[in-house]
């Protein structure tokens, strides 16, 4: 496994360790791909309060509930080459919210969050620079109360920070537990 994921699965898990249980904390794994990527994601995500109160809860029913979200990737490139610009490690920590709908077994997250990129030159796609967003819809499924499982379509792309802008379409599968 890569050092930097490895980082990443430690912080993940310690930040899941310090969250209140009340926070109903999730931790789980990603892998997929697209355009000639292949990703590997860890994450952890739990609700947020302030969030909730402030952002959610105006506008919106109990049915949506606002989480953070904090996911490190790798993107892998297909073509042969040195592993240095031929993936990179992506950070992504944000805000998402879960609509339960329509069910609370079957349910979609939503979420468009910053995200910085180790590696902004990855398999001749040329992201821009390393700065980036997000975006994303996820369908999940929690058949038993500590396992989901899930299906998620990310874009991610600097937003027009940087030119070029190509953005990068990803589709994964996820498995997750549930404090």
């Amino acid at each position: 496994m890569h050092p930097s994921l490895i980082s990443g699965l430690c912080l993940i898990a310690g930040l899941t360790l310090c969250v209140p249980t009340y926070a109903d904390p999730t931790v789980g794994v990603r892998a997929g791909g697209g355009e000639g990527l292949r990703l590997y994601s860890l994450f952890g995500r739990w609700q947020s309060p302030w969030l909730q109160e402030h952002v959610v809860a105006p506008f919106f029913s109990d049915t949506v509930q606002a989480y953070w979200d904090l996911s490190v990737e790798r993107w892998e490139g297909d073509e042969i080459g040195d592993e240095a610009t031929n993936s990179s490690e992506v950070f992504i920590v944000g805000p998402v919210v879960r609509v339960n709908w329509p069910s609370r077994r079957l349910f979609l997250l939503v979420g468009v969050q910053p995200s910085y990129m180790t590696h902004s030159v990855i398999d001749d796609d040329d992201m821009g620079g390393n700065i980036q967003f997000t975006s994303h819809l996820e369908l999940a499924w929690t058949p038993l109360d500590r396992l989901t499982l899930g299906l998620r379509g990310q874009h991610t792309s600097n937003s027009r920070l940087y030119k070029p802008n190509p953005g990068m379409n990803l589709a994964s599968v996820t498995l997750a537990y549930n404090f």
